[in-house]
C-alpha cells in the first residue's frame, strides 16, 4: 500500500532537460495523472514541467519547473532524509544565498554607487532572475539597510572590551586606535559604502547609524578625557581630539591599497603611535 506523504516545501527553478530527467516529471500539477502519481513516489523530490511544453514535446535548453520536496508523513523510508533535516538544509542554502546577495550588493554599490546600481545588476551577479531576487529582499533600499545593520558591531565590541579593561589611558588609546584602523582596512568596501551612501538611508536606519557613530566617539572621548584630567595627555577639549583622531583613522580608506607597500598591521601600529604622540606634545 502506498505510504502517505507530506509536502514539505516547493520552489520554482530553471532546469535543463537533463536535470529535470533526474527527477520524476508529470505534465501538470492539476492533472489526475500528477495527483495520482504523488502517492507512489519515493520520498525526495519531483518536478512538474509546464503542460504547454510537455504536451507539444518541446525541449528547450532551459525551462521553468516547480520542484516539490516530499517526505513520509511518519518517519522515513529507505534511509531517506527527514523533514527537519531537509528544512535545515533549505535554511542553510537560503542563508548562503542571502550572504552572496549581500556581498554582491556591497560590491556593486561600491562600484556603481547606490543610485546607479539596479536590482537587475545584483540579480545578474548572483545568477538569479530579477523576480527571484525579490524572494530574499523586497527592495534596493532594504538591501542597503541590511548592509548597514551591524556594520560597526565588531569594532564597537572590541573598543568596549578595551575601555572596560585595566590598562592606562595611553595603553587603552593605543589599542583603540589600532582596533579601529584594522576595522577600516579589513572592511574597505563596507566602509566606503557606509561613508558615501548613508545619506540615502531611511530615517530610522540613519538614526541608528548616527547612534553608532556617537557611541564610537564617546568611547574615544572618554579615554582621552581621562588622560587629559590626570595629565597623561595635553589639551582641554577631549571631544575635539576624539573627532580629529577618528577623522585621521577613517581617511585611510581613501588611499590604502591591499597590495601596497605597507601591511594592514603596520599601518594600524603606526597610526596608534601617532595618536599617542599627538596627545603628548
Amino acid at each position: 500500500m502506498p505510504q502517505p506523504f507530506m509536502f514539505l516545501t516547493w520552489r520554482s527553478v530553471w532546469q535543463t532537460p537533463l536535470a529535470a530527467r533526474r527527477t520524476r516529471i508529470s505534465s501538470s500539477p492539476r492533472s489526475s495523472k500528477a495527483i495520482g502519481s504523488i502517492a507512489t513516489l519515493s520520498p525526495g523530490a519531483f518536478s512538474i514541467a509546464p503542460r504547454s511544453l510537455t504536451a507539444r514535446g518541446y525541449a528547450p535548453r532551459f525551462y521553468r519547473t516547480v520542484v516539490w520536496y516530499i517526505v513520509p508523513a511518519h518517519g522515513t523510508a529507505g534511509g531517506m532524509v527527514s523533514a527537519p533535516t531537509l528544512g535545515r538544509r533549505r535554511q542553510r542554502r537560503s542563508g548562503e544565498r542571502e550572504k552572496s546577495i549581500r556581498a554582491a550588493a556591497l560590491r556593486i554599490f561600491r562600484q556603481k554607487g547606490y543610485h546607479a546600481a539596479s536590482m537587475q545588476n545584483i540579480a545578474d551577479a548572483v545568477g538569479l532572475y530579477k523576480g527571484s531576487l525579490y524572494y530574499y529582499v523586497s527592495s534596493k533600499e532594504e538591501l542597503l539597510v541590511r548592509l548597514f545593520e551591524g556594520r560597526a558591531d565588531q569594532v564597537l565590541g572590541e573598543l568596549r572590551v578595551i575601555t572596560d579593561g585595566t590598562g592606562t589611558c595611553t595603553e587603552q588609546l593605543r589599542a583603540m586606535v589600532r582596533a579601529y584602523v584594522l576595522g577600516v582596512l579589513r572592511n574597505l568596501d563596507s566602509v566606503r559604502v557606509y561613508l558615501h551612501e548613508e545619506h540615502v538611508l531611511p530615517p530610522a536606519a540613519l538614526r541608528h547609524v548616527h547612534a553608532e557613530q556617537r557611541t564610537m566617539r564617546d568611547l574615544f572621548e572618554g579615554v582621552i578625557g581621562d588622560g587629559m584630567r590626570d595629565g597623561t595627555f595635553v589639551g582641554t577639549d577631549p571631544k575635539l581630539a576624539a573627532l580629529a583622531l577618528l577623522g585621521m583613522c577613517t581617511w585611510v580608506h581613501r588611499w590604502y591599497r591591499p597590495r601596497g607597500r605597507l601591511t594592514e598591521t603596520a599601518i594600524a601600529d603606526d597610526f596608534a603611535e601617532r595618536a599617542i604622540r599627538m596627545l603628548n606634545v
